[in-house]
């Protein structure tokens, strides 16, 4: 005869480990760069997701504040303010001063945005 306290046991124990296992499943899912997937079928990323996304590459746009020797002071279209740093490595075609709309490609490397290219906006 099986007591009471052994089935308590038993599925106290299954529920810990159904848990366990559920959480170990959703933390390998990373979704990465990318997180829009094709509704019903979790691997396939939606097209969307261009290469740039995927190298870690961000496109910021918008209205140049404030130009202090290799710094850029601009503020986003969505109204906050971001600090770029151009260096040897950026590619620039023309001078951008106060006041210019520009659209600069940047990538995060420790901590600190890497102005790629930077230029003019239409």
């Amino acid at each position: 005869m099986v007591t009471l306290p052994k089935i308590i046991g038993v599925v106290s124990c299954s529920a810990v480990l159904c848990l366990g296992l559920s959480y170990a499943a959703q933390a390998r899912m990373d979704p990465g760069p990318c997180p829009d997937r094709i509704s019903g079928q979790p691997n396939l990323l939606l097209l969307k997701c261009n290469e740039e996304t995927l190298r870690g590459i961000k496109t910021i746009k918008g209205e140049v504040l404030r130009v202090d020797g290799n710094d850029f002071l601009v503020q986003r279209f969505d109204g906050k303010d971001v600090r770029l740093h151009v260096d040897a490595n950026t590619q620039m075609t023309e001078i951008i001063g106060r006041g210019d709309r520009i659209e600069a490609k940047v990538r995060e490397v420790n901590d600190q945005k890497q102005v790629l290219s930077l230029r003019h906006l239409n």
